[in-house]
């Protein structure tokens, strides 16, 4: 939002009396002296989580020579990022790796201004979420060979929020399994196993959900985060 006074601080004073807030970051757009009257154009905005995010993604996409759009939305404590454009991929890297990276240290900058901000997820042209299509299959086909078993399963290697989703699933949609993380990165993984005394995915389990749930957000999450 644009606002005009003879100064800044008038300008400023229009944005803080618009939004009721205090809080406030703003920009310069043009600014006009003249014999009689100076005038200011100023854009300010609410200091949010979300605008802090869309503005040091956009900062760190124009560093690294590159143009997208940024969207930023909070949701609870949890803060989602999506960025769209073209010739993004290396902000994914191989199999998601730099993605990965720079979710990371998003998500320090992110929390270091807004401690109370407990998750920040960035995706890049939809990367994550055809992944987790993948994902989801992965754990349906680990689910079923260990119901078949009753042995645990064991995924290959992933990504920390690749693991986060592993356990998320399992804990949303199959309440009669478990699942954990073993090992150390970069070669730490995920085991699902059917709970102790579970011979289905019945009804019966729901009341245990939060323990198939544990793991995800007291281990993987703290390590993630």
């Amino acid at each position: 939002m644009e606002f005009i006074g003879e100064s800044v601080e008038q300008a400023l004073e229009k944005a803080r009396q618009y939004y009721g807030s205090d809080e406030l970051e703003y920009e310069v757009i043009s600014e006009k002296r003249g014999l009689l009257r100076n005038e200011v154009v100023i854009k300010a905005w609410v200091i949010s989580p979300e605008s802090v995010a869309e503005q040091l993604v956009s900062a760190l996409l124009k560093a690294m020579g590159k143009t997208g759009s940024v969207h930023a939305e909070q949701i609870d404590d949890q803060l989602h990022i999506r960025v769209d454009g073209e010739d993004l991929g290396v902000l994914i890297g191989k199999h998601g790796s730099f993605l990965d990276t720079f979710e990371s240290f998003v998500r320090y900058i992110i929390r270091v201004r807004f401690p109370e901000i407990a998750h920040v997820d960035v995706d890049v042209m939809n990367y994550k979420q055809k992944r987790i299509s993948q994902l989801e299959d992965m754990v349906e086909q680990s689910v079923q060979k260990t119901r078949k078993t009753k042995r645990p399963a064991t995924l290959p290697p992933m990504l920390r929020w690749e693991r986060r989703e592993i356990h998320r699933i399992v804990s949303e949609k199959y309440p009669a399994f478990e699942s954990k993380s073993t090992g150390y990165d970069p070669n730490r993984r995920v085991q699902i196993f059917l709970r102790t005394g579970a011979g289905s995915d019945s009804g019966k389990d729901q009341g245990n959900k939060s323990g198939a749930n544990a793991e995800y957000k007291q281990g993987e999450r703290k390590r993630d985060e």
